[in-house]
C-alpha cells in the first residue's frame, strides 16, 4: 500500500501538491535587488531581497478583488523589472506596474510580453496584451506617462503571432479569421517596412501549414528572423528578407534537437538560443557569458543552471535539476563569490529525491523512441512499474523534477514515460510519425517500451500498471484493451473513450475551425463513417479490458467533455468490467488544487492496491475491485 501518510516516505502528498517556496525571481538592471514570487499555503506574494546584504521585505501580498460583478483571487504570478525602481506584476488574468514599496502605478492588461526597449534599461514602455473579443490585442503602455497605444493590424481577424523591432514597434503579424461554418479557414501573415505605414502581405497559409514562427524584427533595415524547419528535420533560426519573402541564412540550429527559445534577438547582437533535446542546453553567443556559464556549471554540475544579469557585475542563476525542484544563487562575479539566495518548495527533501534516466529504446518498426525513467530508492531486480503517458499528445515530456513522478517513485514504484511518436521536440518526421496512429502505433510504441524494460530487468511484467490524463488518459483505457495481458491496472484522467465522439462532441476543439482542421490532420475526419474509429477505441472493445479501470473526469471539462466518462462507464457495465470512478470539481484535468488533493491520495491508494510495494512479497492480496 502506498505510503502517502509515513512520515518516512521520501514525499508526502501534500509537499508534491504545495509549492511552498519561492516560484520565480527577477533580478533589477543594476542588480542591487531580486524581486520574487514565493507561494504560502493558499496565496502568493512579493518580496524584495537586497542582493548584497540578502535581506528581505514583502512588497505584495495576495489578496480578493472585485472585477465588476466577480471576485477573484490577485494573486500574483510573475513579476519582471521595468526599470529598478518599477515592477510589472502578473496575475495571470490581470497585470499592473507597482513601486518599490508597492504602490500601485497604472493598470497595464491582462499579460506583459515583455520590454519594449529591452536595451534600455530606464525605459517604462511595456508591451501588453489587452482584453479583445477575438483574442488578445497587443499595446504599448509608459508607466510613466500612464499612456497607452493599442498596436495597429493590416486586417481584421485575430493575431496568432506577432514579432516587434528593438523599439518595441509591431512589424510581423500573423492573422487569422474565421468562424464555425467557415470551412475555408486561412491565415495571412503580413510585414510593416521600415518608414512606412502600408502593411505588406507575406503570405497566406492553412493551419494545418507548417508555418515559420517570426520570431524579431529590425527597426532599420527590412529583416526579420523566423523560426522555421522548412526543409530540415528540426526548427533553427533563420534570416528572412520580407520584401522578396525569401529565407535567408541560418543563425543558430542543431542537427538532431529543435531550436526552442531564445535570448531577445531583438537588436544586432542576439545573446544565446536553447536547444531541446532529452535535455535542454543553453548556447551562449556572447564570450563572456559563455564563460560564466561553463564557471558556473563547474561549480553547480549536473544541474540545468539558467543566468541572466551583468556577466561583469551581479549574476542571478536559476539552477535545477531531476532531483531539486529549484534554487536561486547570486553570483558576485568581481569577487567570485556564489550565494543561495532562494529555494523552490522548501519542504521537499531533495536528498530522498529520485533521479531521471533520458534514454532510447527500438520500437518494432525500427524507430528509435526517446523516454524518461525513474527508479525507486532500493530493492533489487524487477520492480513494479507505473507507465505516465503525456497529454496533447502533440507535447512532450522534459527532463526535471515532477511532483507527481517523484510522489509515484516515493512508493517504490519505477516511473516510466515514453516520448511515442507524434510527441513535439524530436523533429519533424518524428512528430508527423504519430499523424492518425491513435491507438495504432503510437501505442505500439508504448507497448514496446515496456516490454524492453521488462527484457532488461527494470520492470517486473506481472506489475505494471498505466496511468495518463487527456490523451494519455486514453492511451491508459486503451492500453488495457488493446494489450489486456500486458497492465494489472489503469487509470484515464480526463481521458478521451470514444476517438469518433471526440470528433463530433460538444468540446472547444471542435467549436474551433482551426481546431477541427488540426484534429482531422493529427486523429482523423469527422465525415464519412465514423465506426471505423471503433477498433481502436475503449468504448467499443470494453469488453477486452480485464484489468481493473480508475476513471476520474472534471464536471466542468471543456477540451474532454465528462461524456467520454460516462460512455466508458456504460461500457464497462455492459461488459461486466471492473472500475472505480471520481467526479472531480474541475476543468481538463486537475485544474485547482482541490481537486489534486482530493485526486491524487485515490490514485496512490488504487495503484498500491494493485502493484503493492517495491518488493515481490509487497504485492501479494492484491486483487482486482469494483
Amino acid at each position: 500500500m502506498p505510503k502517502a501518510a509515513d512520515p518516512a516516505t521520501a514525499l508526502s502528498i501534500s509537499d508534491a501538491i504545495l509549492p511552498v517556496g519561492a516560484l520565480q525571481a527577477s533580478l533589477s538592471p543594476d542588480g542591487r535587488h531580486a524581486a520574487v514570487v514565493e507561494h504560502l499555503v493558499g496565496i502568493n506574494r512579493i518580496t524584495l531581497v537586497d542582493t548584497q546584504a540578502l535581506t528581505s521585505r514583502v512588497l505584495l501580498t495576495g489578496f480578493r478583488s472585485s472585477e465588476g460583478f466577480e471576485e477573484r483571487n490577485k494573486s500574483p504570478r510573475r513579476v519582471r523589472w521595468v526599470n529598478n525602481q518599477i515592477l510589472a506584476v502578473d496575475y495571470g488574468w490581470r497585470a499592473e506596474a507597482r513601486d518599490l514599496q508597492g504602490a500601485h502605478l497604472v493598470d497595464l492588461g491582462v499579460r506583459v510580453i515583455g520590454k519594449a526597449v529591452p536595451a534600455d534599461p530606464e525605459s517604462t514602455l511595456m508591451l501588453v496584451t489587452e482584453d479583445d473579443w477575438d483574442g488578445d490585442q497587443c499595446a504599448l503602455v509608459d508607466v510613466k506617462t500612464k499612456t497607452k497605444r493599442l498596436c495597429r493590424y493590416p486586417t481584421e481577424g485575430r493575431p496568432l503571432d506577432w514579432a516587434f523591432d528593438e523599439r518595441g514597434e509591431l512589424r510581423v503579424v500573423l492573422m487569422g479569421k474565421t468562424g464555425f461554418f467557415n470551412r475555408d479557414a486561412t491565415l495571412t501573415r503580413w510585414y510593416l517596412p521600415v518608414g512606412s505605414t502600408e502593411w505588406k502581405q507575406i503570405g497566406s497559409h492553412r493551419i494545418t501549414d507548417d508555418l515559420w514562427e517570426a520570431v524579431a524584427a529590425s527597426a532599420t533595415k527590412d529583416e526579420i528572423l523566423v523560426r522555421s524547419r522548412e526543409g530540415r528535420d528540426t526548427w533553427a533560426i533563420f534570416r528572412f528578407d520580407p520584401l522578396k519573402n525569401e529565407r535567408g541564412a541560418m543563425l543558430f540550429g542543431h542537427p538532431t534537437e529543435d531550436v526552442t527559445a531564445g535570448e531577445d534577438l531583438r537588436g544586432e547582437a542576439p545573446r544565446s538560443y536553447v536547444t531541446q533535446g532529452l535535455k535542454p542546453v543553453r548556447h551562449w553567443l556572447d564570450e563572456v557569458w559563455a564563460s560564466t556559464q561553463v564557471a558556473v556549471d563547474q561549480v553547480l554540475p549536473g544541474r540545468i543552471n539558467r543566468l541572466s544579469g551583468n556577466p561583469d557585475g551581479v549574476v542571478l542563476v536559476e539552477s535545477w535539476s531531476d532531483t531539486d525542484p529549484g534554487q536561486w544563487y547570486l553570483l558576485d562575479v568581481p569577487r567570485e563569490r556564489l550565494k543561495l539566495m532562494l529555494q523552490a518548495r522548501q519542504r521537499v527533501d531533495r536528498k530522498r529525491m529520485r533521479p531521471m534516466e533520458a534514454l532510447r529504446y527500438r520500437a518494432r518498426d525500427g524507430l528509435e523512441v526517446p523516454a524518461y525513467l525513474t527508479r525507486p530508492a532500493g530493492g533489487s531486480g524487477p520492480q513494479p512499474m507505473v507507465v505516465v503517458v503525456h497529454g496533447g499528445p502533440a507535447t512532450r515530456d522534459t527532463w526535471g523534477w515532477d511532483p507527481e513522478v517523484q510522489l509515484l517513485a516515493a512508493q517504490g514504484w519505477v516511473v516510466f514515460q515514453p516520448q511515442f511518436r507524434g510527441s513535439k521536440g524530436f523533429g519533424k518526421a518524428f512528430e508527423n510519425a504519430g499523424h492518425r496512429q491513435w491507438g495504432l502505433a503510437m501505442q505500439d510504441d508504448i507497448t514496446d517500451g515496456v516490454e524492453h524494460l521488462v527484457r532488461q530487468g527494470v520492470a517486473d511484467a506481472k506489475r505494471v500498471c498505466i496511468y495518463g490524463a487527456s490523451y494519455g488518459g486514453y492511451a491508459a483505457a486503451w492500453g488495457l484493451a488493446k494489450t489486456p495481458q500486458l497492465y494489472r491496472c489503469g487509470v484515464t484522467l480526463a481521458g478521451v473513450s470514444d476517438i469518433a465522439h471526440m470528433l463530433t462532441d460538444w468540446s472547444d476543439t471542435n467549436f474551433n475551425r482551426w481546431g477541427r482542421e488540426l484534429q482531422n490532420l493529427m486523429v482523423g475526419s469527422a465525415e464519412g463513417d465514423l465506426t471505423r474509429f471503433d477498433a481502436q477505441s475503449p468504448v467499443a472493445q470494453a469488453p477486452r479490458i480485464q484489468a481493473p479501470l480508475f476513471i476520474a473526469h472534471g464536471d466542468a471539462d471543456q477540451r474532454v467533455p465528462i461524456s467520454h466518462a460516462s460512455k466508458l462507464m456504460r461500457a464497462l457495465d455492459r461488459a461486466s468490467r471492473p472500475y472505480e470512478w471520481m467526479r472531480l470539481e474541475a476543468g481538463h484535468g486537475l485544474t485547482n488544487i482541490r481537486s489534486q488533493a482530493l485526486f491524487t491520495p485515490k490514485l496512490l491508494e488504487f495503484l498500491g492496491r494493485h502493484l503493492g510495494t517495491g518488493s515481490a512479497e509487497g504485492a501479494a492480496g492484491a486483487a482486482p475491485s469494483r
